[in-house]
């Protein structure tokens, strides 16, 4: 996992020495720099990062008053050389506060605690909102599970259906379901896998989700009253 950072620091050649070092800490992807609190906000108006650099000390407002006025959370690590900043971004709750002479390994102490920080709440959030990863329009999506209302066989593809999008995936449907959680999803008909948490409403022969009538195929009729009686 790369972090995305940008760095905010007035001085120019403090900038460059900075910059210099960040360059030689792998786990570090550079997306820009500023001398300004300003110039960063404009930035980040259109771009997101992972990890802020930042001196307490700017022109206009400092790098608190910036980083209280930020609209999403982003890990900020404040360069000073006084310690009542180390203090007041501890309060605060921020990921570091780093104070001269600047080194690498000070450094990249720093961008670890940020990168295990970021990783640990990523598996948290992984547990709370289980996804499935597929291949579409050349390129790996996650799909969080609970948002997938039902598949629908197509061919030699198969296509999930969500509240905001459809995706066409190049899967046979016994294929696409061994990787669906059973206690979650279930194959109603040859065409059709449906979400448990999804169905609205049901009869002896289709399922209501979202407006939508599927059919439950003969064969699948007392299995699946098992499943949704269970899941009840």
């Amino acid at each position: 996992m790369l972090l995305d950072y940008i760095l905010i620091e007035p001085n120019p050649i403090q900038r460059l020495h900075l910059s210099q070092l960040f360059k030689k800490i792998k786990i570090l992807n550079f997306r820009g720099e500023f001398s300004n609190a300003l110039e960063a906000q404009n930035f980040l108006n259109y771009q997101s990062v992972d990890l802020i650099f930042i001196a307490a000390k700017l022109p206009v407002y400092s790098g608190f008053d910036f980083i209280e006025k930020l609209n999403d959370p982003v890990e900020i690590v404040v360069l000073t050389e006084t310690p009542k900043d180390a203090l007041q971004a501890y309060e605060m709750g921020l990921s570091d506060c780093i104070a001269p002479p600047f080194t690498i390994s000070r450094i990249e102490i720093s961008a670890q605690r940020v990168k295990n920080k970021l990783q640990l709440k990523k598996q948290v959030e992984n547990k709370l909102n289980p996804f499935i990863e597929i291949k579409h329009d050349l390129k790996n999506e996650k799909i969080i599970l609970n948002s997938i209302l039902w598949v629908e066989a197509m061919g030699d593809y198969v296509k999930i259906i969500t509240k905001k999008k459809k995706y066409l995936v190049l899967s046979s449907m016994k294929k696409f379901m061994e990787k669906l959680p059973s206690e979650q999803f279930h194959r109603i008909h040859k065409s059709y896998i449906i979400n448990l948490k999804r169905v609205n409403h049901y009869s002896a022969s289709y399922v209501n989700i979202d407006g939508k009538e599927l059919p439950v195929s003969r064969n699948k009729k007392k299995e699946f009253r098992q499943y949704i009686l269970r899941d009840q």
